[in-house]
This record gives C-alpha cells, sequence and structure tokens, in this order.
C-alpha cells in the first residue's frame, strides 16, 4: 500500500512533466497533426484569460500579504502581477491587434514574464531574516502597487510603440539570449515544482499542488516557445500550459477559500519551511474532529498530543522518513491517545494512583483508538501508531506484545517521542523531570523497551537542544517505559 501511495505522489509530479513533452514530440512529428491556425483576435482572447487567472492569484495574494505580515505571499503577488500585466501586454502588441505593426516584444514578453515569475517564487521561499523578506514583510502594499504601476507603464509604453526599446528587430543573438533565459528559467521552476510537491506530499494542501503545477505548466510553456512553429499548434500549446497552470491556482486559492474561509494564513503558510506547518495545515476534518472530543474529555491529553507529534516528526527527519511517512507519523501521533475517549472519567481523571484493574482498563485505549480512527479513509496511514504505540523492543508491550521491527517504524519512533513528553513535562502528582535526566532514562531502555536506532536519533537530537544524558545518576528504562502509560501516578 505504501509502495503505491508513492507511486500515485511521484505521478502526480512526473506526468506533468512528461505529458507535455511527449505532446510536443507528437506534435512535431507530423505537419498533418501541428494544425496551422493563425488568429490574432483569438490569440488576444486567450492571453488576456491567462492574465486575469494570474491577476487574481495575485490579488488573494496581496491580500494576504496585508493581513498576514509574510513576505511569503507578498512576492506570490509580484510574480503574479508580473504575468497578469506583462501577458495582457503580449497579447496587445500581436502585429494586427490594434493595428500592430510587425515587433520583436511580442515574442520576447512571455520570457519576461516567465522569468519574473520564478524569480518571484524563488524570492517568497526565501527564510524570513533575509534582505528581501523583511522588505517585503515590512511594506506589502508599497511593493506590490510599486512593482505593479512599474510594469503598467513599462507594458503600456510597449503598446503605445512596439518598435522601441529594440523591439524592431531581433537582435544578433537573440535566439541564443532566448535559448539561455529558457533553460535557466527551466532550471529555477524545476526546482520550485519539487519543492511545493515535496509540502503537498506532507499535508495533501491543493495550494502546494496548484503551485507545483504553474512552475510545470511554464516549463511545458517554456518547451513549446522554444520548439513550437510559430501560429502551429505546437505554439498555440504554451497558452494552453500557463491557462492550466494558473487556472489551477484560481481553483485552488477558491476550492481552500469556501473549505477554510482562512485563505490569508493558508498562503502565508504555503512558503514556510518548517514540515510540521505543512502536515498541520493539511489535517483532514476527521482528526480534527476525533483531537476535539478527547480535549474535552481530558486536558491533559491536549498539550501532550500536539507536543508528541511535533517531536515524532522531529525524529522522523532526522531519520531520513520520507515525507509520505512523515505525515504518517504526525498524524498518528497527534492521534495515538484518541481511545482515552471511551475510559470511563472515574479512571481516566482519577487522583492518584490506579488499581490493577483501572490500569488494565487503560490499556484498552490502543484498541479502542484503532476501532474508532479505522472507519476514516483519511487517517488509515495513523492506524499503526493508534494502536502499537504501547509495544516494547523486547516484546513485553501491548496490545499485541509485537517485539523488533515486528512493531511499524512510525509507532516505534511515536513511542520515543511519547516518552519523552510525558517525563519532562509537569504532572498533577511531579514536576517534570530534567531533560538530561529523561534522556538517561530513554538511553537505559534502548534495546529493551525502544528502538535503539529511534533513541540514537533522539540523543542526537537532545545534543542539538544543548542536552546530554546524566549516567552518572543512571537511567531507568521502567521509569521511561511507564511514565508514557497514563498521566496517573505509579504504584
Amino acid at each position: 500500500m505504501g509502495a503505491v501511495r508513492r507511486g500515485r505522489a511521484w505521478s502526480a509530479l512526473v506526468v506533468p512533466v512528461m505529458a507535455p513533452i511527449a505532446l510536443l514530440v507528437l506534435l512535431r512529428s507530423s505537419d498533418s497533426l501541428d494544425v496551422f491556425y493563425r488568429d490574432a483576435s483569438v490569440h488576444l482572447i486567450v492571453v488576456s484569460i491567462i492574465a486575469g487567472c494570474a491577476l487574481v492569484v495575485a490579488l488573494a495574494a496581496a491580500s494576504a500579504s496585508a493581513r498576514a505580515a509574510h513576505h511569503g505571499p507578498v512576492w506570490l503577488a509580484v510574480g503574479c502581477v508580473s504575468v497578469g500585466v506583462l501577458m495582457l501586454a503580449h497579447g496587445l502588441v500581436t502585429p494586427t491587434v490594434l493595428g500592430q505593426p510587425i515587433n520583436v516584444w511580442v515574442g520576447r514578453l512571455p520570457y519576461v514574464a516567465i522569468t519574473l515569475f520564478a524569480v518571484s517564487l524563488l524570492l517568497a521561499g526565501r527564510a524570513r531574516n533575509t534582505g528581501t523578506s523583511r522588505l517585503a514583510a515590512r511594506r506589502p502594499v508599497l511593493l506590490i502597487a510599486a512593482w505593479g504601476l512599474a510594469l503598467t507603464a513599462l507594458s503600456g509604453g510597449l503598446v503605445a510603440r512596439p518598435t522601441a526599446l529594440l523591439g524592431a528587430q531581433p537582435l544578433a543573438s537573440e535566439d541564443t539570449i532566448l535559448w539561455t533565459v529558457a533553460v535557466l528559467d527551466a532550471g529555477m521552476l524545476l526546482v520550485l515544482a519539487v519543492t511545493h510537491w515535496r509540502r503537498w506530499r506532507l499535508g495533501h494542501d491543493v495550494v502546494q499542488y496548484s503551485l507545483s503545477l504553474a512552475a510545470l505548466a511554464c516549463v511545458a510553456a517554456l518547451l513549446s516557445l522554444r520548439t513550437g512553429e510559430l501560429w502551429r499548434l505546437s505554439w498555440w500549446d504554451y497558452h494552453g500550459f500557463l491557462l492550466a497552470g494558473y487556472g489551477g491556482a484560481v481553483y485552488a486559492v477558491v476550492v481552500r477559500y469556501r473549505r477554510t474561509r482562512a485563505v490569508d494564513e493558508v498562503l502565508a503558510a504555503t512558503f514556510e519551511h518548517d514540515p510540521m506547518r505543512h502536515i498541520v495545515d493539511g489535517y483532514p476534518d476527521a482528526l480534527k474532529t476525533l483531537v476535539r472530543a478527547v480535549e474535552i474529555k481530558d486536558h491533559y491529553t491536549h498539550g501532550h498530543s500536539e507536543r508528541t507529534s511535533r517531536l515524532a516528526v522531529q525524529l522522523g527527519l532526522r531519520m531520513g522518513m520520507p515525507s509520505d511517512t512523515l505525515r504518517a507519523l504526525a498524524r498518528g501521533a497527534y492521534l495515538h491517545d484518541v481511545g482515552k475517549i471511551a475510559i470511563p472519567d472515574e479512571i481516566l481523571n482519577k487522583p492518584g494512583r490506579l488499581t490493577p484493574d483501572e490500569r488494565t482498563v487503560i490499556e484498552t485505549h490502543p484498541e479502542v483508538g484503532y476501532e474508532l480512527v479505522a472507519p476514516s479513509r483519511s487517517l488509515a496511514e495513523a492506524l499503526p501508531v493508534v494502536l502499537h504505540h504501547h509495544e516494547r523492543w523486547d516484546g513485553g508491550g501491548y496490545p499485541s506484545s509485537l517485539s523488533g521491527t515486528d512493531i511499524p517504524l512510525i509507532a516505534r519512533v511515536a513511542a520515543v517521542a511519547d516518552v519523552w513528553d510525558a517525563l519532562t513535562s509537569d504532572r498533577s502528582y511531579r514536576a517534570g523531570v530534567a531533560p538530561r535526566d529523561a534522556l538517561a532514562h530513554i538511553e537505559a531502555g534502548s534495546g529493551t523497551h525502544f528502538d535503539p536506532n529511534v533513541v540514537d536519533a533522539m540523543v542526537s537530537l537532545a545534543v542539538d537542544w544543548g542536552y546530554t544524558s546524566a549516567p552518572a545518576h543512571g537511567g531507568s528504562a521502567d521509569t521511561a517505559w511507564q511514565a508514557a502509560q497514563s498521566c496517573h501516578e505509579i504504584a
């Protein structure tokens, strides 16, 4: 099943790349297929629709940038304004439209538009502390407005005199320059497509995929521009590619607005580097509903589940897990205690120690959680964590007494994250232990209670945080194990 999901994920990236290439090869192989169709008015209509789609996205991004104080939507707006204004100018300088003469700018403007879009998306993805990011976050409206006015003025001048600015005839090295620009643009756009595709895999957010598709559409458009023959179908294709890319972006924005009514936050989060942000934004409604229900019943679970999920993802990243696995790990860790919703209040919220019978009831929560989550297809990937997060490496855990690698990997990772947070968090009956002591307890359980590889990742992560274990005080594997069994004092 995992291989099937990975295959589908890869196809979501590869197909938009290969399909245009295959289509162009097919068209260029036969003049009978590469139909000639020349109509400047239709061309103007098509590029106007492309421009309109880009400007709709620009408007949504500009609105988000004004409210979210994040540089990402600002540069997205700049890029889409560039496409919108310059593609409209491209249509208006087309020879015979408005009586326009033969000119070179009609062929240059699509390259300029795509280049500015690529550069803008690269700037949108930069860290918050860079100069361009700080500038965009401080003056979002001014930057977008100034850029839009400058491009409008330039485009207006070209529409008025399309032969100006070396537009009367091609430069001696025009073809070489355009090939160079196309190759550089394609390189940038492919990097952007992969970046947003990876983020889409984390949370399955339609906006992420739409940006990946828009980048790939621009690559396909460049290919069509460079290899297609003017006014033939192989050349008209580039308009179709751009329309698909920016039309898809408009669709994604509309879908997210209808679903969340919070496009501002969505577009701001689109350019965050933290994988957990993308995973959380992609949480399905079923997950949120279940977690809210548990939070109402057990307030301890709320903070614990979120912290466990975040730490589990950090461990997964340290261990080199792929995006799909990280998403399953995060959702499973967030839901790992959902079965406690069925535990009677008099046991779940009992002050002090539990009796052996009450502890037996508590230990049913993995199986109860599994039964609660299993009917939701969107949460199927979380089930291994929900059911097996209390298994032990030596087979002494529950509910299935699995051991070693028979325990699903994401459950083994979640188990260590669960224990770390349980040890370091304050409880009603004790204060959280010091991180170095918690680390010593977890290390003591390596190879008996916990997967040694996961423990190594936890140690490595703790060292990055400035913690090392306290071997002088010794660690207790049983202390680590018992800490995560419930939020009650251990008898």
